[in-house]
Parts: C-alpha cells; sequence; structure tokens
C-alpha cells in the first residue's frame, strides 16, 4: 500500500459508510470538477488528493477531518449550527438529528432520557406549538414570549411528524426513564401563566388536554411494548425505570455501516460524534445504568404500575396548579 492509499483509503471509506460510493463519485465529480476516471484514481490512491480538494469534499459531505484522521483520544463532534443560520430553527435540528435514522440497514436506538423524550411530542400539536414557541424565543432576539395558535405549524409538524413515525418508531428503541421527565414541561407551562405569555384562556385549555393525551400514550406505550405505525403495530419499544444517571439526554444510534452518539439534541450546541471510542464508552455507561434499571414494559407490570400511579398523582397536582394560576392570571 503506498502512502496515497494509506491516507486515502479511510477517508473514502468513512464517506462510503454514510453515502453510497455512486453519492461519493458523483459528488467528487461535482465538486471537483474533476472525469469519472480521475475520480476513481483518487479513490484508488492512484493520485494524490490535494488538502483544498479534501477540504472541498469533507465540506461537501459534512464529515469531520478529525474524526476520520485523529486518534481516538482525539474526540471530534458534528454540529448542526455550522450551515450559517443566524436563528436557531429546531425544525432543521430534528431533521439533521434523525437524517441517520432512514438508513435502510438493520439499525438500533437506545434512548437515556433526562426529559421525556422529544419525539413523542410531535404528535401532539399544542404541546409541540408551545415548545416551538418557547426554543424560538429563547434563541431569537424578540423580548416578549408570546404563545398562541399558529396557522403553520399544523404543515410543519405534519411533515416532521411523518418523518418519526417513519424513523423513530419504525427503530427498535431501548428508553430508560424517570419519574421526573415530565417536570421540565409541567414548570415551563406554569412559569408561561405566571407571565402571561399565552395569549388566551383557550391554548391553555387545549394544552392541558395534549399533555392528558400524551400521558395516556405513554401508559399504553408501556403496556403493549410496541410503537403503533401506519395504524399497525410498529418496532418493539423496551422501556426501563432508573431514578440515577439522567443527567442529559443522550441517543446512541446502532448500526451495520456506523455508530453515532448524540446529546443535548433539543439544544443549539448540542453535539454528534462518530468516534469509536467515545461511542463505546457511552455504550457501556448506558449498559450499566440498564442493569441497574427495572422494566416497565410489556411484563413489567408491577414497576409500571407503581410508575404511572406516582406519574398520575404528579399530573393531578400539575393540572390543580395550573387551575389556581389560571383564575389569577386569565
Amino acid at each position: 500500500m503506498n502512502e496515497n492509499e494509506m491516507f486515502q483509503k479511510p477517508f473514502f471509506d468513512f464517506l462510503t459508510k454514510r453515502k453510497s460510493q455512486e453519492q461519493v463519485l458523483y459528488g467528487m465529480m461535482e465538486v471537483l470538477n474533476l472525469r469519472k476516471g480521475a475520480c476513481y484514481k483518487r479513490i484508488n490512491g492512484e493520485t494524490a488528493l490535494t488538502t483544498a480538494e479534501l477540504v472541498k469534499l469533507a465540506n461537501h459531505f459534512q464529515v469531520s477531518l478529525d474524526g476520520i484522521f485523529q486518534a481516538d483520544n482525539y474526540i471530534s463532534f458534528q454540529h448542526s449550527f455550522a450551515q450559517n443560520k443566524t436563528t436557531f430553527d429546531p425544525l432543521s435540528q430534528f431533521s439533521f438529528f434523525s437524517r441517520p435514522l432512514n438508513n435502510p440497514q438493520s439499525s438500533k436506538l437506545t434512548y437515556l432520557a433526562n426529559e421525556l423524550p422529544v419525539f413523542y411530542y410531535f404528535s401532539h400539536q399544542y404541546i409541540y406549538n408551545f415548545l416551538s414557541s418557547i426554543w424560538r424565543h429563547m434563541h431569537s432576539s424578540e423580548s416578549k414570549l408570546i404563545i398562541e395558535e399558529n396557522p403553520n405549524v399544523p404543515i410543519q409538524l405534519e411533515t416532521i411528524r411523518r418523518e418519526i413515525s417513519s424513523y423513530y418508531a419504525g427503530h427498535p428503541v431501548t428508553e430508560i426513564w424517570n419519574s421526573n421527565m415530565f417536570a421540565n414541561l409541567f414548570q415551563q407551562i406554569i412559569f408561561s401563566i405566571t407571565i402571561r405569555a399565552f395569549k388566551n384562556e383557550a391554548y391553555v385549555r387545549n394544552l392541558m388536554d395534549d399533555v392528558k393525551k400524551l400521558f395516556n400514550h405513554l401508559h399504553e406505550l408501556a403496556m403493549s411494548g410496541t410503537t403503533v405505525r401506519d395504524n399497525k403495530s410498529g418496532s418493539e419499544r423496551m422501556i426501563y425505570l432508573n431514578e440515577y444517571g439522567n443527567f442529559l439526554n443522550m441517543v446512541l444510534y446502532e448500526s451495520d455501516k456506523f455508530n453515532a452518539t448524540c446529546i443535548g439534541y433539543d439544544m443549539p450546541q448540542f453535539i454528534v460524534s462518530y468516534n469509536p471510542a467515545f461511542y463505546n464508552f457511552s455504550k457501556d455507561w448506558i449498559q450499566k445504568i440498564r442493569r441497574r434499571s427495572v422494566l416497565i414494559s410489556s411484563d413489567g407490570f408491577q414497576y409500571r404500575e407503581m410508575f404511572f400511579i406516582k406519574m398520575e398523582q404528579d399530573l393531578k397536582s400539575f393540572e390543580d396548579k395550573v387551575e389556581k394560576l389560571m383564575a389569577v392570571y386569565y
């Protein structure tokens, strides 16, 4: 193996794990303005890639040169704010996160949830619109938060909902929940009432109905242990309960082609790493947490009922507090 092959082979192997060989070839032809034969010579190591060509290809295919060539003790992360956007776009954020799930090869997810996995919100219009308003407010220059019906949301929501139905619900997923995973949503709603962020009382009522529907959906999901996809059973959902170790939202994506570690996907600073050592370390840690957890889906009847009794009490307390606050502020 000559020196060109030694350095270029890992680069093109990395690309073809994420794109088809045809996409890599025609992408090279377009970006480098080369003929097919000249591209093959670079792929095979017969012709050396210049530094400019290497950088152009890395930018075009959105891969990190650090992640390919650096040793495992050097961790590189991919992020979505590198797309020259001045505002935080949650729809693009989640699309960026879920893109690997579109790969047709065998794959699975492991989800360590600090908060309720955000993908459950997409089929609940008022919750999703509420959270979108919060995200836009936190990452824009607008001084006042106004939460109201948004006629543009249903179309956007339906697009995202279909993607999540196809990607997330269509994959085997192991989730580790905790009894405080609704706490942040509850506190955000309460705080929004006290600052009169809701434009009218009707939206709050619809939002509360959505919260109850979501709660019932989670209970049904835990009982069946399977997702619903296109009005029929989807993929297996293994749900565990653990009150330790849930410090942040972390998702491990495992497939035949590549593995990825995603952290803090619902923040503008969220990171995705394809580093094998980082993935293996994260996987080992989550597996330890899972082994120290209790199963609450399917056959985990006793722990599931205890968990949802506690969650139902929290929901009732939250509803009572909302009613009292609404009487004062609205």
